[in-house]
C-alpha cells in the first residue's frame, strides 16, 4: 500500500505530464508553426518536464527530511518508494 505522501507525489507527476503533452498537442496541431520551431518547441518542452519532475522529487525528499520523529526504517522506505517513482517517470517518454 501506498502513502498518502507518495500517492500525492505520483499524482503531482500525472498532472505535470498532463499539462505539458496538452501543450504538445496545440503545438502540433497549429499549422503556422514551422517544422523547425516545432521541433525546437518540443525539445524545450522535454528539458522543462524533467526539470519539473525533478523539483517535485526534490520537495518530496525534503519533506520527508523535514519530518521530524520519523523512524529511519520508514525514512528509508518513503526514499526507496521516491527512487522507484522517479526511475518510473523521468524515463518516461510517451504520453500517459
Amino acid at each position: 500500500m501506498m502513502s498518502p505522501r507518495l500517492i500525492s507525489v505520483l499524482g503531482s507527476m500525472v498532472a505535470v505530464e498532463r499539462m505539458f503533452w496538452k501543450l504538445r498537442e496545440l503545438i502540433d496541431g497549429d499549422s503556422s508553426i514551422s517544422p523547425e520551431v516545432r521541433e525546437t518547441l518540443h525539445v524545450i518542452l522535454d528539458a522543462k518536464l524533467l526539470s519539473a519532475k525533478d523539483k517535485i522529487m526534490s520537495d518530496a525528499r525534503a519533506a520527508i527530511d523535514a519530518t521530524p520523529g520519523l523512524p529511519q526504517a520508514v525514512r528509508d522506505r518513503a526514499y526507496r518508494s521516491l527512487d522507484f517513482a522517479m526511475k518510473m517517470f523521468m524515463t518516461r517518454t510517451a504520453p500517459p
